[in-house]
């Protein structure tokens, strides 16, 4: 029996859908049972109705500490959206995730990146014996720089786009999750006092030379809006629509993670 506990930015609800419906549907046909569990919190309705609409079974805890289980269980804690402006505030939400729940977890898989290179040393830093802690990281070994580079597959393909960006014009990227939440994320990055106020986030644009919005097709089905969202954004802020085909780590992440705690239990 393992024990893993995926500690998340919400910004990850789709990678962590399409997760947990893989590994269900992979112990089903497997014969072998998987308990999953929701850490309850005030932003886990978005993900729940996901889940439902795919059918996966999953319990709700309260409490931090996993209770005792004779089968192999997926635990999720999310992270409210971060104060990007601040990373010193994502470093310590995300320290104090990891460690409510490490008791009685086996490894734990944190699902963000550098984010402002605060979290480099995290894996150093908080994970113990018996509970290796980890972090996104593309096929090079190296921590993703953020959600955009980790949607992107790497941070050799995140600089080949940003490379490619047109000179001296900004480019505003939307996976779609950040649709989805996009004022939600304008206000937490402070970006803009008020998520609601167009004319302010269109000043704040148009004095950074945003020009151009960067749609990233990861290729989840799960924001049924998205195309509709990314082009009413490109409208609305006269910006250029450019698209990018998205690569997920996630659950290469993941199985990295199950390949390492099944070698410290052999």
């Amino acid at each position: 029996m393992t024990k893993v506990t995926l500690v998340s930015c919400r910004i990850f609800e789709d990678e962590l859908t399409a997760l947990l419906k893989k590994e269900s549907e992979m112990r089903k046909n497997e014969n072998k049972s998987l308990k999953i569990i929701l850490y309850k919190t005030d932003f886990i309705e978005m993900l729940m109705l996901k889940l439902d609409s795919e059918g996966i079974v999953y319990e709700i805890l309260e409490s931090n500490s996993l209770p005792f289980e004779a089968d192999d269980v997926i635990a999720l804690r999310l992270i409210e959206f971060s104060m990007e402006s601040r990373p010193n505030e994502i470093k310590v939400m995300v320290y104090e995730a990891v460690k409510a729940v490490q008791s009685g977890s086996d490894g734990i898989l944190v699902l963000y990146g550098l984010c402002g290179n605060v979290l480099g040393n995290i894996e150093s830093d908080l994970s113990l014996p018996g509970c290796p802690v980890r972090i996104l990281k593309d096929s090079d070994g190296d921590i993703v720089d953020d959600c955009i580079c980790a949607s992107l597959g790497s941070r050799k393909r995140y600089i080949q786009v940003l490379r490619e960006c047109p000179s001296g014009e900004g480019t505003f990227f939307l996976t779609p999750m950040q649709a989805a939440y996009w004022r939600e994320i304008a206000y937490a990055s402070a970006l803009t006092p008020d998520p609601n106020d167009d004319e302010m986030i269109r000043f704040v644009f148009k004095y950074s030379n945003y020009k151009n919005v960067g749609k990233i097709n990861t290729g989840f089905i799960y924001e049924k809006k998205y195309d509709d969202i990314v082009s009413d954004f490109s409208s609305r802020f006269d910006m250029k629509i450019i698209e990018y085909e998205g690569k997920s780590i996630v659950y290469t992440c993941y199985e990295n993670l199950m390949k390492e705690l099944n070698i410290l239990s052999s």
